[in-house]
């Protein structure tokens, strides 16, 4: 079922140094003009901790701590659930990266699309985390948006 994407594992092909662009600009640059949002999944209390815009795909109201993760299940559409599950189970058992492209049911009824990227992590004296990103998955054809924000 899943497939493995081996030349996206190598790191030299991601090296915005090689061109003079810092990570800072890398992630300012990947995360503009969308929601993206960051997790970490604890694997010792199964707990799930994200940011705000993973809570804003998932338009889900927003709170310090864990997630919840029955809302979020119920969030993700029925025929994707048992895919974004087994990609989890993988990459925590066998400590690999995984992506994942699933439905997810908006508050009108209709779907979006989703992206999970995530890998296992090794943390110290615990059977590790999970951790990622995901994002609402679409692209605009003959689409410029401009961002005029100093920082």
């Amino acid at each position: 079922m899943p497939t493995h994407f081996d030349q996206h594992s190598d790191p030299g092909l991601h090296d915005g140094n090689a061109v003079g662009i810092s990570n800072a600009e890398i992630v300012e640059l990947v995360t503009a003009f969308r929601y993206y949002g960051f997790f970490r999944i604890d694997l010792d209390s199964g707990l799930l901790y994200a940011t705000p815009d993973v809570f804003k795909i998932f338009e889900m109201t927003y709170h310090d701590g864990p997630l919840n993760m029955v809302e979020f299940g119920h969030k993700i559409h029925p025929e994707d659930l048992p895919m974004v599950m087994e990609a989890f189970e993988r990459a925590s058992v066998h400590n690999e990266t995984y992506h994942s492209i699933y439905r997810v049911r908006r508050k009108d009824g209709n779907h979006r699309f989703v992206r999970t990227v995530g890998k296992y992590r090794e943390k110290a004296g615990t059977a590790g985390e999970v951790v990622g990103v995901t994002y609402e998955f679409f692209e605009r054809l003959r689409t410029v948006g401009f961002s005029s924000e100093k920082q």
